[in-house]
């Protein structure tokens, strides 16, 4: 099972970022294999509307050779795929949103006689910021991402007001983990495997996946020191 994260932020240490890598975590635990994959790592070009219904012209792969291309195709090759962005306007970053406009290119598989390259695929959203918007930016998405074809699981979006702090929102935090969680599960269950699909509330889960977050991305080094001096102690304690 291939499970995927799409950071839409420039900011790879960032509160997003946190919250995206705790979801794969989440994720991994059900044992799925994963792929942090930034869309700042390259350039995604804006989509230039090749769809159109008189004489279809839009489809997989994607008319531009760039970076989105290649995310594309990673989308294509995974099982799920977890969406992760900061709040611009009550909205997803101009990136992301450049992405699931080229995301046409495997919807628009349906008119040349097969399913949407999206259907069936499990997918969830993650939004940050440091105020409102964080269920407009993942509302946008998941409703996107469902009219494309994807199922969104159970407890399919988290979002956190705390920006790069978002790491020690506990109930942020514990979403965002049940995301990868049930992401990897509703796989499993489209498989034939009988699982639970119920949200889980583990803080010993939530608290390790947390430790282990702050000591990749060295978050003990920057402005969330206080925080994570406090988290150690309570570990010893």
């Amino acid at each position: 099972m291939k499970v995927i994260g799409i950071l839409g932020s420039p900011h790879k240490n960032g509160g997003t970022a946190q919250l995206l890598i705790s979801a794969l975590k989440g994720a991994e635990r059900e044992g799925a294999k994963t792929e942090f994959l930034s869309l700042y790592d390259g350039e995604v070009k804006p989509c230039v509307g090749c769809v159109q219904d008189e004489e279809p012209t839009c489809k997989f792969p994607c008319i531009f050779d760039d970076y989105g291309k290649v995310i594309l195709e990673k989308i294509h090759e995974a099982e799920g795929i977890v969406f992760a962005t900061p709040v611009y306007w009550f909205a997803p970053s101009g990136p992301m949103k450049n992405l699931i406009d080229r995301m046409t290119a495997l919807e628009n598989m349906v008119v040349f006689g097969e399913p949407s390259y999206l259907e069936g695929k499990v997918v969830g959203a993650i939004a940050v910021g440091a105020d409102d918007g964080g269920a407009y930016a993942t509302g946008y998405l998941i409703t996107a991402l469902t009219s494309m074809g994807a199922i969104i699981p159970p407890w399919g979006i988290a979002y956190s007001h705390k920006g790069d702090q978002a790491i020690f929102d506990d109930k942020a935090l514990m979403d965002a983990i049940n995301i990868g969680l049930l992401i990897a599960r509703m796989v499993k269950r489209l498989k034939g495997e009988a699982v639970d699909l119920t949200f889980q509330y583990d803080p010993k889960l939530r608290d390790a996946i947390r430790k282990e977050v702050i000591s990749e991305l060295g978050l003990i080094k920057d402005s969330c020191k206080l925080h994570a001096k406090k988290m150690l102690m309570l570990d010893k304690s």
